[in-house]
């Protein structure tokens, strides 16, 4: 698996080194729980520290802060 696969299964703008924030849902809202960088890809995207499904919670960010792309559901 790569890159490639989690952008082009999941639509997501995944690539080495982008910005991202990873968000819970508990107690009726989302709650940042880790934002990092992500350094590899298998069926996950992978940070220093962990692992995150590509489309669970996730916040993709460009380098200045902006959000590219909310994968939270309403």
């Amino acid at each position: 698996m790569s890159m490639e696969y989690i952008r082009k299964n999941y639509g997501v703008p995944a690539n080495r080194g982008r910005r991202f924030q990873s968000y819970v849902f508990a107690a009726g809202k989302w709650t940042l729980v880790y934002e990092g960088r992500i350094t590899s890809a298998t069926h996950y995207i992978r940070s220093k520290w962990a692992r995150f499904h590509p489309t669970s919670g996730i916040v993709y960010l460009n380098e200045d802060g902006t959000v590219l792309m909310d994968t939270r559901n309403p």
